[in-house]
């Protein structure tokens, strides 16, 4: 089989008339939670001789990049070609709403005549309709079940097998049940990466997550084998993927290369290659990809016109962009902890923007806490026998900027943001950054609680910074967000703030305050502010009183938010609770018993109340 680079010269109808011969079908293949950990790839760790095959037969791509390190955002952003942080999409788990010119694209191809199915996570942060969007989405959903052999499908089968929870000693006798004693792969022949301590804990984690990859490739093989059998395969566009890097600590839900690179492999038939543009069989690719391109990649590859108004552009078919001189990515909200995170990679650097940085990288979030090498990693911090390569992710204040240089330090642990060596480069990359996020309006610059209030006002969460205004307010609130994390991440004294009368602003202002090390100095201003309106105000006025040493005041207005009936108010007070410490949670353990059922909340709950009773 022979594939290409560029589809310059296909031509294809988007009308649902069009004589099916001409559209190709197109089958995707995305597993979760890995890395490029493939034998086409370089590393020979696992067995993947059915995607060592898909490579040698398609284009390898080296440099694909998620927006997001953790499933739901990053599907956000591939099912809508769109960044989630311009939607206000991306804390994990939310439900945000689109705005009317925004789609899932396989509706676009169902128009087309496509018969769409997927296999069946979806995992989206958003308030879809599935039946406008899948003909089929379930377990058995399956391109078989189209209406007729002549009708062009998108089939998209996603394979859970590598996911982080398979790599915990339960989920992995489950997956690698299949395989014989001499199949297991052996912790002693693992190579741990710099980033985590060499013990048998972690190395037993390594072994697991390559048995997993072996069984995840077996099922590639026979997905592959059924679209052989059917003789569909000279008439199929394969894409294999992943949703993010692997699920191990500062990998994924972390936006460096580690959470963020992942295998991407295309197969074209030959009967869909450009005449003029021929690639060798397992040519290789190194341009940067994100995969919020991947959506209208299938359009431009159907010859359906690519809408406009997408983040995402195609890197193949006839409606190919310019290539990306960089990618971008962020961290937010993750599960129940707060980080706000952007970044951007070049081919030769990562910049990362660090807007939260009095909170550490690695927090305690009760889901990936689970896993032995995080575990083995807490253990060794507090027996002070962590490498500073480990380290260094549990300590804060973090420094509110990073760059790295990906040559040099391809497992990002140097940080180069103050070396006066790379200034030029740390200050084209930031400027890059503000770029981004103020063309996209980044909606993620207003705490969740305003988000969630500015959505049922608007009908969705773009408009919020989209409206008549919303580019001058984007301003004031990166300027105002950056302002902050300088001066935490410094520990510089603030001045008294002139309180803007925009309560996003005016949240980040208060949070200077009560986050700097003269927060002292503001205890009159952060006792007004907790009978603000906002409950997101009075939320962080009350955490700088507790810092202030008036506890008292503080848990007055906390534990009274810990019974208001909006999730989001409920969900910060008790966060801003677990954080202040075990005094704060004593005071207020009666209210927090009270918390209610939402998942996140009941989760710092009891992470709150254990640390009272010393575990």
């Amino acid at each position: 089989m022979r594939t290409t680079l560029i589809l310059s010269g296909l031509v294809l109808c988007a009308a649902a008339e069009t004589i099916a011969a001409d559209r190709p079908n197109v089958l995707w293949i995305s597993c979760e939670d890995i890395s490029p950990r493939l034998g086409c790839y370089g590393d020979n760790t696992a067995s993947t001789p059915h995607l060592d095959r898909l490579a040698a037969e398609g284009i390898r791509f080296t440099n694909a990049y998620t927006c997001h390190g953790v499933c739901a955002p990053s599907r956000t952003g591939i099912i809508t070609a769109c960044y989630p942080s311009e939607l206000g999409a991306n804390h994990m788990r939310s439900k945000a709403g689109l705005p009317p010119h925004i789609r899932l694209f396989p509706q676009y191809l169902r128009e087309a005549g496509y018969y769409c199915t997927n296999n069946s996570k979806t995992d989206y942060n958003l308030r879809w309709d599935e039946k406008t969007t899948w003909d089929e989405s379930s377990g058995s959903a399956h391109w078989k079940h189209r209406r007729s052999a002549d009708q062009p499908f998108f089939a998209v089968f996603n394979l859970t097998m590598t996911h982080e929870s398979k790599v915990w000693p339960r989920g992995w006798k489950e997956v690698a049940s299949v395989l014989s004693d001499a199949e297991l792969h052996r912790p002693e022949n693992m190579i741990v990466p710099p980033l985590y301590p060499d013990t048998l804990a972690v190395r037993q984690d390594l072994a697991r997550l390559a048995d997993l990859i072996t069984v995840m490739d077996r099922r590639v093989g026979e997905i592959l084998k059924e679209l052989d059998e059917a003789g569909l395969s000279e008439d199929t566009i394969v894409i294999f993927w992943s949703d993010h890097g692997d699920g191990l600590p500062r990998a994924k839900r972390w936006t460096y290369d580690s959470g963020s690179r992942v295998p991407l492999i295309v197969r074209l038939p030959e009967k869909y290659e450009s005449s003029s543009t021929l690639a060798a069989p397992g040519s290789t690719d190194d341009r940067l990809i994100n995969l919020i391109d991947l959506g209208p990649t299938v359009l431009s590859l159907a010859g359906i016109n690519v809408p406009d108004g997408l983040s995402g552009r195609p890197f193949l078919g006839v409606q190919q962009g310019p290539d990306r001189d960089s990618v971008y990515g962020a961290r937010d909200r993750i599960d129940e902890r707060f980080d706000l995170v952007r970044t951007v990679r070049s081919r030769g650097f990562r910049y990362c923007r660090n807007l939260m940085p009095w909170r550490p990288a690695l927090q305690h979030i009760t889901y990936g806490e689970q896993n032995a090498t995080m575990q083995e990693m807490r253990k060794l911090l507090a027996e002070q026998k962590l490498a500073h390569e480990s380290a260094q992710w549990f300590t804060s204040p973090r420094a509110d900027e990073e760059l790295y240089d990906l040559a040099a330090d391809p497992w990002e642990l140097t940080n180069l943001a103050r070396d006066p060596k790379y200034s030029e480069t740390l200050n084209e990359l930031a400027a890059e950054c503000d770029r981004w996020q103020l063309e996209s309006r980044d909606a993620h610059l207003l705490p969740e609680i305003l988000l969630d209030a500015a959505e049922k006002e608007l009908g969705n969460r773009w408009q919020i910074l989209h409206r008549p205004g919303g580019a001058e307010r984007t301003q004031k609130l990166l300027a105002a967000a950056k302002l902050t994390a300088r001066s935490i991440a410094a520990q510089t004294p603030v001045a008294m703030p002139i309180l803007d009368v925009d309560p996003a602003v005016r949240w980040w202002q208060i949070t200077a305050c009560s986050k700097a090390p003269n927060v002292a100095d503001f205890k009159e201003l952060l006792l007004r502010e907790t009978n603000s309106a906002e409950p997101a105000i009075r939320i962080a006025a009350a955490g700088g009183l507790a810092r202030a040493g008036d506890l008292k005041s503080a848990a007055a207005t906390l534990g009274a938010l810990l019974g208001h009936e909006n999730n989001f108010v409920r969900h910060a007070a008790i966060l801003e609770i677990d954080e202040a410490g075990p005094e704060m949670t004593q005071l207020t353990q009666e209210q927090i018993r009270k918390i209610g059922d939402n998942d996140y909340c009941q989760r710092l709950a009891a992470h709150a109340l254990d640390q009272i009773k010393g575990r």
